[in-house]
């Protein structure tokens, strides 16, 4: 009995040393694993879906780009109401409808010799004429009406290098695509330009 003791003792002790023969259930270490998993995945998108989402508090989500609405734009009527805003604003009009009717003239023939139609429009009187309806916008709207002036100017440019045609030789599909890429722009530009140009 005196040797079974200490043979008894050890055996108790390596049994208390020795790692758990019984394993921990797989499925709750799956399921502990998948809950983390998934609230993971489910904070990461919800971070990516917060950081997309624009601000639409003001004018911040325009950033220049696109067009605000005609509320926000900022008009001196004092200005606007000018005669000599009045006139110059006439003369963007007068210009407005050229465009569009040399648009419609192009889109029934694409043929069509516009050199003529192009030179009816005065590049120098027109720049003019829209920087002084330009001066009735506010500071931070100009950002934008500035690009609108610039854009009308660079069409007519445009128009000017790729409407000139051969006598007897028609222009090319690509020609054609390329002109009617820029009459359609002039005539955009133009309305859009005075879209926000409020009336008396």
């Amino acid at each position: 009995r005196s040797r079974a003791a200490p043979m008894l003792s050890l055996v108790a002790s390596v049994a208390l040393l020795a790692p758990s023969l019984v394993p921990e259930p797989a499925p709750a270490r799956t399921t502990a694993r998948r809950g983390f998993v998934a609230q993971s995945v489910g904070a990461v998108c919800a971070s990516a879906f917060a950081a997309a989402a624009p601000c639409q508090a003001g004018y911040v989500t325009n950033l220049g780009f696109g067009d605000p609405s005609q509320t926000d734009t900022d008009v001196d009527s004092s200005t606007l109401q000018s005669s000599a805003v009045q006139t110059d604003l006439k003369s963007v009009q007068k210009y407005a409808d050229m465009a569009s009717k040399l648009n419609a003239k192009y889109q029934a023939d694409p043929q069509a010799d516009i050199r003529e139609d192009l030179k009816a429009f005065d590049r120098a009187d027109l720049r003019t004429t829209l920087n002084s309806v330009n001066t009735i916008f506010g500071e931070d709207f100009q950002k934008q009406s500035d690009r609108m002036v610039r854009n009308v100017i660079q069409d007519l440019s445009e128009l000017d290098a790729l409407a000139p045609i051969k006598d007897g030789v028609p222009r090319t599909s690509k020609k054609i695509q390329a002109v009617d890429r820029f009459i359609v722009k002039l005539d955009k530009d133009l309305a859009e330009f005075l879209k926000y140009v409020p009336s008396k």
